[in-house]
């Protein structure tokens, strides 16, 4: 097959290429880092349960006088409603169920709520219940034949048919929540409402029942807009109603403060970020890409157990347990407390969904840098300790798929980490993690007499062969790790007509007419002032068109800071980053 016929495969190659100093960048990016605190303190606080709680104990223990008051509850109503059926109104998102994972799921990407990422969180149907919300929702039904209705703004876009409204539905239902079945009791956001305004909706439900009890978050789910800013004068006509109706008839959660719980979670803006519970949302986007090359990490027991019969000559094979301490190079790092926990520092400033991992001694060496709020796993299974593996982060759905031998061509290559995040779903992406032949940065493949770039040259056939099967698959997938290899400069050689010697890996991969495809660069791979591992970055997240398509790249080369470096092990390889947005 010619070069011209082969379809397109992928069209990302990415090079660690935005430079970010982690000096000067917020640990905690983009617009919603002011969710951190907010969110932190609903899912950790225990006053907050504690209020939740009370709250709806008092609002239990107010139904009987509800009942017999006189009158409506409700602004919407003022017949007062003699005659009809009571009925509790009661607000759902934070008054009823618990959408922090969302919130943080906001905050770890950095972006602002949309429609697409809501309705994909609804659709996972995990939101729970806040503490005391079933409790009161199962006493009013039983107190004395109250209707209780669930007035949301969560969206409807069509009445006939709402995803929104059945997979609600069925995640109460899972809860324990009353009437979560009827979906008569759900009255939703439909088009033409205002936006937050919930007074169509009141006084729908006013036209047959008595309302006699409203709780929410927000006081629009008491009251209409304009009442809600009179509010601020408690001496004006609304201000006194409030002042009779409060812990009476209406009831208001908290939303979202700070105090002096935060002080369990770390002092640092990274041990927070660590904290968040964030929602395993697949997302409208695409999950946030990164890897890793972490350099010879083994954990101190390792270390010590091999160091005494470390290898002086020869290449260690995948199938040998041991490390080099060839005369006249640097030993490999044997690192300290200290060392590790400044590159957990690192980790806890990646905010990345997924990082492909490289030279990691399995899952025991990469959670002493991936810790609370990360899964380590997929590691291949040589007994060499330069391993490929995935750091995954916690709640996302994913399986780790048989590890590609393939790629050790000569019994001493490391073969290739597979992963599916969100398997079974139409968010799913396939991952292969790789740690290419070293040696080979430049010159043409195909005329390299070195025995590197005849490794390599064996080796990406191979890759390309896993890259076809997913194309063919119609599936979205990525390559990424050290490919040992800068792809910028390797770009500039042909594909070649013969599959088997290719002369560049970029253009073998990407089918030699990658029609739109960017190929990212980048000035320097240093990861702090003074790197002496300045150079070509090699460092590679080569993407398919089907996860790339429509989609806005937002690259990112972490580097290390040098108050963060001096004077530790950290690795002569820093974490890149890629969103697709």
């Amino acid at each position: 097959m010619s070069v011209v016929q082969k379809p397109v495969r992928l069209a990302i190659a990415l090079s660690a290429c935005l430079l970010v100093s982690t000096a000067q960048a917020d640990p905690i990016p983009g617009p919603q880092r002011q969710l951190v605190n907010s969110t932190l303190w609903q899912q950790h606080a225990p006053e907050y349960a504690l209020i939740s709680r009370a709250t709806f104990a008092a609002a239990t223990a107010a139904l009987k006088s509800a009942l017999a008051s006189r009158g409506s509850a409700a602004i919407e109503q003022p017949d007062g409603g003699a005659g009809k059926p009571p009925a509790v109104i009661v607000d759902l998102d934070e008054t009823m169920l618990d959408n922090s994972p969302y919130q943080a799921w906001l905050a770890r990407r950095g972006v602002e709520f949309s429609e697409p990422t809501w309705d994909a969180w609804i659709a996972l149907k995990q939101a729970r219940a806040l503490p005391g919300a079933i409790e009161f929702a199962n006493a009013a039904v039983k107190s004395g034949k109250v209707t209780l209705f669930y007035v949301s703004n969560r969206e409807c876009k069509d009445a006939a048919h709402c995803p929104n409204r059945s997979n609600t539905m069925e995640n109460m239902a899972a809860l324990g929540f009353p009437g979560a079945t009827d979906p008569s009791r759900f009255l939703f956001k439909v088009p033409g409402d205002p936006r937050g305004d919930k007074v169509t909706r009141r006084k729908q439900i006013a036209e047959k029942h008595r309302i006699v009890m409203l709780v929410g978050d927000d006081m629009r789910d008491i009251l209409p807009q304009e009442d809600v800013k009179a509010l601020a004068d408690p001496g004006s006509a609304i201000g006194r109603r409030a002042g009779d109706e409060i812990g009476k008839r209406w009831f208001i959660l908290p939303n979202a403060m700070y105090g002096g719980w935060l002080s369990g979670l770390g002092k640092t803006a990274d041990a927070q970020f660590a904290n968040l519970r964030a929602a395993p949302l697949p997302a409208a986007d695409a999950p946030v890409l990164a890897s890793w090359n972490l350099a010879w990490l083994l954990t101190p027991a390792t270390y010590d157990e091999l160091l005494p019969a470390c290898r002086k000559t020869g290449q260690i094979r995948s199938n040998e347990r041991a490390i080099p301490c060839t005369p006249g190079r640097d030993p490999i790092p044997q690192r300290q407390a200290a060392d590790f926990d400044a590159l957990a520092t690192v980790a806890g400033r990646l905010h990345a969904d997924v990082v492909a991992l490289q030279e990691v001694d399995g899952p025991a060496a990469a959670a002493m840098v991936f810790r609370q709020g990360w899964k380590v796993d997929c590691f291949v299974s040589r007994a060499h300790v330069q391993k490929v593996g995935f750091a995954i982060r916690e709640g996302i759905p994913y399986q780790c798929n048989p590890e590609f031998a393939a790629l050790d061509v000569d019994g001493a290559s490391r073969a290739g980490a597979d992963l599916t995040l969100y398997p079974g779903t139409p968010q799913a992406v396939r991952l292969l993690g790789v740690h290419l032949k070293s040696g080979c940065v430049d010159g043409s493949l195909k005329t390299s007499t070195s025995e590197p770039c005849k490794s390599l040259r064996r080796q990406v056939p191979v890759v390309e062969q896993w890259v076809d099967a997913r194309a063919a698959e119609g599936g979205r997938f990525a390559v990424l790790g050290d490919f040992n290899r800068a792809l910028d400069q390797d770009a500039k050689y042909s594909a070649g007509p013969d599959e088997a010697a290719p002369a560049s890996v970029f253009r073998a991969l990407s089918d030699g007419k990658p029609a739109g495809a960017v190929l990212r660069r980048a000035t320097e791979r240093s990861c702090f002032d003074g790197d002496p591992h300045d150079g070509p970055p090699i460092d590679n997240i080569l993407v398919s068109q089907s996860l790339a398509e429509g989609r806005t790249l937002d690259a990112a080369h972490l580097r290390y800071d040098k108050a963060l470096a001096e004077g530790r092990i950290l690795s002569d390889h820093c974490p890149i980053l890629l969103r697709l947005q």
